[in-house]
């Protein structure tokens, strides 16, 4: 009888140690204790100097944001945050879609230039009214570091679309870089624009030996017919396959929103890394506008 109490409480002491390691651990065991730094970039406490998007030595970083007027969720305008965002990863050129001119809806600031200057005296930005609006402009833009050679915009045909659209386009020295903002309710609006597009740019560049880029909100998906013709001749070169969504910033959900490269004049360069930015430590996509940042890196 001894014996047998004895192998009971040994038993029972056996099943002590092992039923809450089970109960708890499993094959889980130590996953998810702790949240990553970048699933909440803005909390208290998070690492405050995580580099998200790391940048090589000798690359150019292309970026295009739809920044939705820097007054999608804040009526005094997110400048700063923005500035803070693309200073952070070091951004070198930036193509700006939705940007108001001197509008009663932004409390008439010229909008491309104040970003401009919160980058830097050095940076340069070239500006492009779509159409006239509040007593002002709306329109699209580029910012850059360095200085382009030369700038100039082509209007967009409006066809059956809502609204004017425009390309803005600037020259380097080692490249071009191009950004628009398609119709949103027409297809037939957006492969008319497109058509406009690819006849500028021929007509410019078909004789450089420069890569070509162009940046911008589209408005289509990737399997849409706009992006299928766009493909004929450009090269996609930012993320655009199963999940890769950049609109919308609060719920991610398609994919709108590119940069691409144009196959016309043979010119080559060095793809090094391309990204949707999720997260930063100096902002937060969900405040800043209602579109996702994407970039792209490449070397000449």
């Amino acid at each position: 009888m001894l014996n047998l109490l004895k192998k009971y409480f040994a038993v029972v002491l056996l099943l002590a140690f092992i039923c809450p390691a089970t109960a708890c651990g499993g094959d889980n065991s130590g996953a998810g204790d702790e949240i990553p730094p970048h699933l909440k970039p803005d909390e208290p406490g998070q690492l405050p100097d995580k580099v998200y998007y790391p940048k090589e030595d000798g690359v150019t970083r292309l970026v295009t944001y739809n920044v939705g007027v820097f007054s999608k969720y804040d009526e005094n305008g997110c400048y700063q945050m923005v500035a803070d965002m693309m200073t952070e990863v070091g951004a070198d050129v930036i193509g700006f879609s939705e940007l108001d001119s001197c509008t009663v809806r932004t409390k008439r600031i010229f909008q491309l230039k104040k970003f401009s200057e919160l980058m830097g005296k050095e940076w340069s930005y070239e500006y492009s009214r779509a159409m006239a609006y509040q007593g002002g402009a709306y329109g699209d833009g580029i910012a850059s570091r360095e200085k382009p050679l030369r700038a100039f915009a082509a209007p967009l045909p409006q066809g059956d679309g809502a609204e004017p659209r425009v390309m803005v386009v600037m020259e380097f020295a080692d490249y071009v870089f191009a950004t628009t903002h398609l119709d949103h309710v027409s297809d037939r609006a957006q492969l008319g624009q497109v058509d406009e597009i690819n006849k500028v740019i021929g007509e410019e560049f078909a004789e450089s030996r420069k890569p070509v880029f162009l940046g911008g909100d589209f408005n289509a998906r990737p399997d849409s017919q706009t992006i299928l013709k766009l493909q004929n001749d450009w090269t996609i070169l930012t993320p655009h396959g199963a999940g890769d969504f950049t609109h919308s910033s609060e719920n991610p959900n398609k994919c709108i929103d590119y940069i691409m490269q144009w196959k016309g004049n043979g010119a080559s360069c060095e793809v090094k890394g391309t990204k949707i930015m999720l997260y930063f430590n100096k902002g937060d996509i969900k405040k800043a506008s209602d579109h996702i940042p994407v970039l792209l890196d490449v070397r000449f």
